[in-house]
């Protein structure tokens, strides 16, 4: 259920898990060291060297509230596995490097109040993958070249997407299954395949906002699908995409000061009914009329 029991409940669980934490002996200071593939880390560490290839997970965190710091070095794998697994932990923050050649970069799965930031994910079939996960955030990443996603959420709630850099990816940042209260924001998302920015699979109640999506190759610059409400879209960027700059195929959706700009078909398409709080600009896209569902100057 949508907003049933079961998610209340969950909720219920991961405060409790919350309160419990801050309660906890803080970790100790990280320390340099020498890991191998498969490295159970429980401390905080900063890496020395080179990790890899490494033929399934790299690196897991095995408590809470500790940074692996990458050291500025590349951590590899041969195409399976994940380069960090995050699974069923609090406040853990993984910076500071390369990861390359993975199933997923990193992997937050039932964790919250986590961090990944200043990565390069490059040559992954994900970037992150965000499982069933409350409240993290995932920032200033440069993350090319993947296989699906660069970064996906499915199941997951109030968490921030934020100054993150996408390249050369199959699709750009995936918000999918159940996932409400997110956040994508400032993020520079150029030359995905599919789509840019997408809202699918019953996710209500997200935040598109001050984004610069360009140049998709097939598809829209940011998409809504019609079983996900109340998104707000708000003063994003989409110019140059193969079909329409912004596209929403769900009415309880608000479009706010965008700009859209040389697309393929319209700068924004909406359905009838969609709030349009005015601001919106496109000039220049494949169909004259530039904008439908909401107006344009």
């Amino acid at each position: 259920m949508r907003n049933g029991f079961g998610s209340r409940a969950r909720r219920g669980l991961i405060g409790a898990a919350a309160a419990i934490s801050l309660l906890a002996v803080p970790a100790a200071p990280a320390t340099a060291a020498v890991v191998t593939c498969g490295t159970v880390v429980t401390t905080s560490i900063t890496l020395t060297s080179d990790l890899g290839p490494c033929p399934g997970d790299a690196l897991i965190a095995g408590a809470d509230n500790i940074t692996i710091n990458l050291g500025c070095y590349t951590v590899s794998g041969t195409g399976t596995g994940a380069g960090v697994r995050v699974a069923q932990r609090t406040g853990v923050t993984v910076t500071n490097g390369t990861i390359q050649g993975f199933h997923t970069g990193v992997v937050l799965d039932e964790s919250t109040g986590s961090t990944v930031s200043k990565l390069v994910l490059s040559d992954n079939i994900r970037g992150v993958n965000v499982a069933g996960s409350d409240g993290n955030l995932v920032e200033k990443n440069t993350i090319l070249n993947s296989g699906l996603d660069a970064i996906r959420l499915g199941l997951s709630a109030d968490n921030a997407i934020s100054k993150n850099t996408l390249a050369g990816n199959v699709f750009g940042i995936g918000v999918a299954d159940f996932s409400t209260g997110n956040l994508v924001e400032k993020n520079v998302i150029r030359d995905t395949r599919g789509f840019g920015i997408a809202m699918f699979s019953d996710s209500d109640s997200n935040r598109i906002e001050k984004n610069e999506v360009q140049r998709t190759l097939q598809g829209d610059g940011i998409n809504i699908s019609s079983d996900s409400d109340l998104t707000l879209i708000l003063k994003n960027i989409a110019n140059e995409n193969s079909d329409d700059g912004v596209d929403t195929d769900n009415s309880q959706t608000t479009i706010t000061g965008n700009v859209a700009n040389d697309n393929g078909d319209l700068g924004i398409e909406a359905v009838a009914g969609t709030t349009d709080s005015g601001g919106n600009a496109a000039s220049g896209n494949g169909n004259p009329a530039q904008c439908v569902g909401v107006s344009c100057s």
